[in-house]
C-alpha cells in the first residue's frame, strides 16, 4: 500500500522537500549565493530544474506544475487571514489609501509592461521571418507575455488550446521556453537588484550591514524570532493544525465557489473561475475573517502564525514551479525565441525601474513584487519581495493579489485566456499597442509619472 500512494503525494512532495534542504545547505556554506543573498527555494529549485531535465527524476512535469499551482493559492489565501498589526490599525486609514495606490501603480504596470511585451515577441517573429526559410507563425512570439508574466501554468492552459484547437505547432514548447527563461530572469536580475536595494537601504528597514544570519539563511541558536502563538489548547488541537485548517478550510470553500462560478459564466469568461481561483481565495479569506471580527473571535488566527503558512507555501511553491518547468527541443527557433527573451527581458528590467524609482512609498517593495510578477508568476513577485520585506508587513504582498481588480479593468482578461489565433495578427497589435497606451496615461493621471526619482 506504501509503494502504490507514495507517488500521487509523497513522492513529489519529497523531491520537493530534498531541493529545499539542498538549497539551505548551499545557501549556508557557499560564499556566492551569501553574497547575491539567493533564497534557498531558487537555488533548491534550479537544481531540482537540472535534476528534471536531466531526467533523474520520473516524477512527470505536470504534477509539479499542479502543486505549484494550488501552492499559489493557499499562500494568498493566508495573506486574506492575515490581519493587520497594531501599528498599521493606528493608521488604518492612511494605510488604506496607501494600498490604494499600490495596487492602481501594480496595474498599470502591469498591463503596460504585458502588453509591450507582447508586441516585442510578435515584431521579432515578424522581423525574423522575413529573412528565414521557415517561417512561424507570429502569434508565437506573442507567448513571451503569457510566459513572463502569467507563468507555466497558464501557459500551458493557453498554448494546449492554440496546438489542439487551432494546430499552431509547438506552442506548448515555445511557451514554456519562454516561462523558463522567465524564471531565470526574476531570479539572475531581480534577486541581485534585491540585495543592492537592501544594502543602500531602498527599504523600509533602511541601509545598514547585513547580518550573519542573513547572509547564511540560519538564525544562531536560541536567537531565531517567534513563530507566532498559540490559540489553542494543545490538549485540545495543535495550535499550527488548527491554523492551517482554517486555511484549507477556506481552499475547499474557494473550490466550490470556482466551480459554481464555472457553470454560470459564459463562454471564453469560464477561465475567469479556477484562472484565478488564487484572487477568490483571497476574497473569500478577507470575507470570513472579517465575519469572524463581527463576532468576535479574530483573536484565535494568530498573524503571526499565517505569516508562517504565507512563507512555507512560497517556498514550496517555488521549488516546484522550477522543477515544472519543461524545456523542448525547439532548435528549429532558438534564434528568434532567444531574440526575444533578451529584448523582452531588457525593456521589462528598463520599464518596471524605470517607474519603480518614481513610486513615492513603498516604491523598492512594489518594484520588486511586480518585475518579480512580469518575469515568471505571482509567486516570483513574493519571493523578491520576502528578501526586502520577510515577513510580509508592506501593503505588497497583498496589493499583489489584489491588484488585479484595477488590472481587468484596464486589460480584459479575454486578451490573455482567449485563444488568440481566432484573430488577424495586425488587429492584436493595434489591441496591444493600445492596451500599452492606456496604461501609461493611467500612470500619468494618477501621479506615477514623476520627474524626480525617490531612490
Amino acid at each position: 500500500m506504501h509503494e502504490q500512494s507514495f507517488l500521487p503525494f509523497f513522492g513529489p512532495f519529497g523531491w520537493l522537500a530534498v531541493m529545499l534542504l539542498i538549497g539551505v545547505i548551499l545557501r549556508a556554506k557557499v560564499g556566492f549565493f551569501q553574497k547575491f543573498l539567493f533564497p534557498a527555494a531558487i537555488i533548491g529549485g534550479l537544481i531540482g530544474f537540472i535534476v528534471k531535465s536531466s531526467g533523474w527524476c520520473s516524477i512527470p512535469y505536470e504534477t509539479f506544475v499542479t502543486f505549484a499551482i494550488h501552492l499559489f493559492t493557499i499562500n494568498f489565501i493566508s495573506i486574506g487571514l492575515t490581519g493587520t498589526d497594531e501599528a498599521a490599525t493606528r493608521h488604518k486609514g492612511s494605510m488604506r489609501r496607501s494600498m490604494i495606490r499600490g495596487m492602481l501603480w501594480m496595474a498599470c504596470i502591469y498591463v503596460a509592461i504585458i502588453s509591450i511585451q507582447g508586441l516585442i515577441g510578435g515584431a521579432t517573429i515578424f522581423l525574423t521571418n522575413l529573412i528565414t526559410e521557415t517561417p512561424i507563425y507570429t502569434g508565437l512570439g506573442m507567448l513571451v507575455a503569457t510566459g513572463f508574466a502569467q507563468g507555466p501554468g497558464q501557459t500551458v492552459a493557453l498554448a494546449a488550446v492554440w496546438e489542439n484547437t487551432f494546430h499552431v505547432n509547438n506552442a506548448i514548447s515555445i511557451g514554456l521556453f519562454f516561462a523558463a527563461v522567465g524564471f531565470f530572469i526574476a531570479s539572475l536580475v531581480g534577486v541581485p537588484l534585491a540585495n543592492w536595494g537592501v544594502r543602500r537601504g531602498f527599504t523600509q528597514a533602511g541601509a545598514g550591514e547585513l547580518s550573519r544570519s542573513m547572509l547564511t539563511g540560519l538564525n544562531p541558536r536560541k536567537q531565531g524570532d517567534p513563530a507566532g502563538k498559540l490559540t489553542t489548547h494543545s490538549a485540545n488541537v495543535d495550535g499550527f493544525a488548527f491554523q492551517l485548517a482554517v486555511v484549507m478550510g477556506v481552499y475547499f470553500l474557494t473550490y466550490f465557489e470556482c466551480q459554481l462560478m464555472k457553470s454560470i459564466l459564459p463562454g471564453p469568461l469560464k477561465a475567469l473561475a479556477f484562472g484565478l481561483m488564487f484572487l477568490w481565495g483571497m476574497f473569500t479569506a478577507v470575507i470570513i475573517r472579517w465575519l469572524l471580527g463581527k463576532i468576535g473571535v479574530t483573536d484565535f488566527i494568530d498573524n503571526n502564525v499565517q505569516r508562517r503558512i504565507t512563507g512555507v507555501s512560497v517556498d514550496f511553491m517555488i521549488v516546484a514551479t522550477l522543477m515544472g518547468v519543461k524545456v523542448a527541443a525547439i532548435w528549429g527557433s532558438i534564434v528568434p525565441i532567444l531574440l526575444i527573451s533578451l529584448f523582452a527581458g531588457l525593456i521589462t528590467f528598463g520599464f518596471i525601474l524605470y517607474f519603480g524609482r518614481r513610486m513615492d512609498e513603498y516604491g523598492f517593495e512594489r518594484m520588486l513584487a511586480i518585475f518579480g510578477t512580469a518575469t515568471g508568476t505571482g509567486a516570483s513577485g513574493l519571493m523578491l519581495l520576502r528578501i526586502v520585506d520577510p515577513d510580509f508587513k508592506s501593503p505588497a504582498a497583498a496589493e499583489l493579489g489584489l491588484y488585479n481588480l484595477f488590472a481587468l479593468v484596464l486589460l480584459p482578461l479575454s486578451l490573455v485566456t482567449y485563444p488568440l489565433p481566432r484573430m488577424d495578427v495586425a488587429t492584436l497589435f493595434m489591441l496591444l499597442a493600445g492596451y500599452a497606451v492606456v496604461a501609461l496615461v493611467a500612470l500619468k493621471i494618477f501621479g506615477f509619472w514623476k520627474r524626480e526619482k525617490i531612490f
